[in-house]
């Protein structure tokens, strides 16, 4: 059989694997609080209420964040139902999306062999693979940076005028959605890697080739109807989304998420895993050979980097859109490594990713067999798989250690061999990743407590919190009327918005009152004629006797809260 037939076989046996490792039991996790039930619940209630304009939770409206992803998983919510799966398949199509890109954009540059390596890594890379399975913005964002800037370099680099024309449009397209998809970042990312690359390259004239003037007057007419819309209907958005989202937010530490300078350095350490082991020879090479395709893909990496690191305002998530550049650089170096000559001397550098992972899976096979090396601690923050999948994670070090004496042996030592041995070690390992994930979500989720309260509240019943919100239990119970929010006014956040903390904007018109002080709620207590069901916390009861002050009856207690009535 050919050398080219046997690479397009292993091409189409990566695609699979891809689909495997992103849509395998997508639905299996339960929502995390707060930020994935979050998102989901505001895609939820697009449905309920019919607006497409203004996103909402506890049907009262938030707009921290623009309407582009929201309106992505309200799709899916209608095509498929409301769930886990349907509320996780637009960042699992998005991940596909990058992965599939950053194949085609490595083939084109730089070879199948890159190509195979790059999409490997980023599929197999611990961060990119966990949020692809969440409901989260970040990667539909990576994916629309990403085409932007692949887009501009091959528009950059081709004398075709009818393909330059299709990358400028796809180029726009995409700075357009992303721009919609989280604000001035998805338009000023791309404009730093873009711009000082045509500095340092000297390639300024490319810019007459870029058709700058239509596709700045395409991405005006695609998002500056949504953002005046939403200003229309909530006056004052605007100068709250763009100076307090974005300037403020940078500047200051008024949303309380500042880290130290070096923090995603430690982020890019555990989410590039078990990759980053290589993370070292792919700098030492980047260094060595600057070439174009370096310099584009470095400044890719490190820009964003340092923009997001002088950030007052960090989040693990922040720095995903440079996974794709990353998994090429470490694709690039590690195709080299097997170059005429490189080989014999340094493959040893690829048994790395397979020490991180085995370690990994060390470490997990421990919690199950022998849990009192953990302290109390240690082991809520590490799942416990059961015997069954921490067996099979030690039977995965088997293969690790018969792989790697296969190739010592010299029973192959070509780079298919490699790269199947890598493959199917990266493919057993997150799918156990995956296994240990749904394990640990329950957690993180309220929908156990949903699932206990769901019995105790009828459709008619009105739900309330005290000194408490749990976005989870409005998705999980399905509830259709807003859930009233017992609480002094004051807190820096609200629903956790800050938006919705200052501003306090009227719920959707019918939904009538959210928010409660103590003695607004004591005569709404009072008054309602609907049965009235109020959880708060096991800790908080003596507090709310002291501040409400009215007589309750208990239902439940679950999970560390009481469900309440009138007596």
């Amino acid at each position: 059989m050919s050398s080219s037939r046997v690479d397009r076989r292993i091409s189409w046996v990566l695609g699979l694997i891809c689909l495997l490792l992103l849509f395998a039991n997508l639905g299996g996790a339960a929502l995390f609080e707060p930020d994935e039930v979050r998102n989901a619940e505001k895609a939820r209630e697009i449905l309920l209420l019919n607006d497409w304009v203004t996103p909402h939770e506890n049907f009262v409206p938030v707009l921290d964040k623009p309407m582009f992803f929201y309106w992505l998983v309200a799709i899916s919510f209608k095509l498929f139902g409301v769930s886990e799966w349907s509320a996780r398949l637009p960042s699992a199509l998005a991940a596909l999306g990058c992965l599939l890109l950053v194949f085609c954009f490595a083939d084109k540059h730089w070879g199948r062999w890159v190509a195979l390596w790059s999409t490997l890594i980023l599929a197999t890379s611990v961060e990119f693979y966990l949020l692809a399975r969440l409901v989260i913005i970040e990667m539909s964002l990576t994916l629309f940076i990403s085409l932007t800037l692949c887009a501009f370099y091959s528009a950059a680099h081709t004398e075709n005028e009818r393909t330059r024309k299709l990358q400028c449009l796809v180029m726009y397209l995409a700075l357009s959605a992303g721009t919609l998809s989280k604000g001035l970042v998805g338009l000023i990312i791309p404009g730093m890697v873009c711009s000082l690359y045509l500095l340092l390259t000297r390639k300024w004239s490319a810019l007459s080739k870029l058709y700058l003037l239509p596709g700045a007057l395409g991405c005006l007419a695609l998002v500056v109807p949504w953002y005046l819309w939403a200003e229309t209907r909530n006056p004052g958005y605007l100068r709250y989304y763009f100076w307090d989202e974005h300037f403020i937010r940078y500047l200051t530490d008024e949303f309380k998420r500042s880290k130290d300078w070096y923090y995603f350095s430690g982020v890019l350490a555990l989410g590039f895993a078990p990759w980053t082991a290589l993370l070292p020879f792919a700098a030492h090479r980047l260094w060595r050979n600057w070439d174009d395709g370096n310099l584009f893909l470095g400044l890719w990496v490190v820009l964003p980097m340092v923009f997001f690191s002088a950030s007052k305002s960090q989040l693990p998530h922040y720095i995903l859109p440079i996974f794709p550049a990353l998994a090429i650089l470490t694709g690039r170096t590690v195709a080299a490594l097997f170059q005429k000559g490189m080989i014999n001397g340094k493959r040893w550098l690829l048994y790395f990713p397979w020490a991180v992972t085995a370690a990994a899976i060390a470490g997990i096979a421990a919690r199950a067999f022998w849990p009192a090396l953990f302290s109390a601690g240690l082991q809520k923050k590490i799942p416990d798989g059961g015997f069954m999948l921490a067996g099979c994670g030690m039977a995965l070090i088997v293969f690790h250690g018969v792989c790697i004496a296969a190739n010592v042996r010299g029973l192959w030592k070509d780079q298919r061999g490699m790269f199947t041995c890598s493959l199917v070690s990266a493919t057993a390992f997150f799918l156990l990743l995956a296994l240990w994930f749904e394990t640990g979500s329950f957690r993180r989720s309220t929908k156990e407590l949903a699932r206990n309260l769901s019995p105790l509240i009828a459709p008619e019943s009105q739900f309330a919190t005290y000194d408490t919100y749990v976005t989870g239990l409005l998705f999980y119970l399905g509830l259709e009327r807003p859930i009233w929010v017992v609480a002094q006014r004051g807190k820096a956040k609200s629903l956790g918005s800050p938006y919705v903390a200052r501003f306090r904007p009227a719920p959707a018109p019918g939904y009538g009152k959210v928010f409660f002080t103590y003695e607004e709620f004591r005569k709404a207590w009072e008054s309602e004629p609907r049965p009235v069901r109020l959880l708060l916390g096991a800790n908080t009861v003596s507090r709310f006797n002291n501040t409400v002050g009215v007589r309750t009856k208990e239902l439940l207690r679950a999970d560390g809260y009481i469900l309440a009535t009138k007596p």
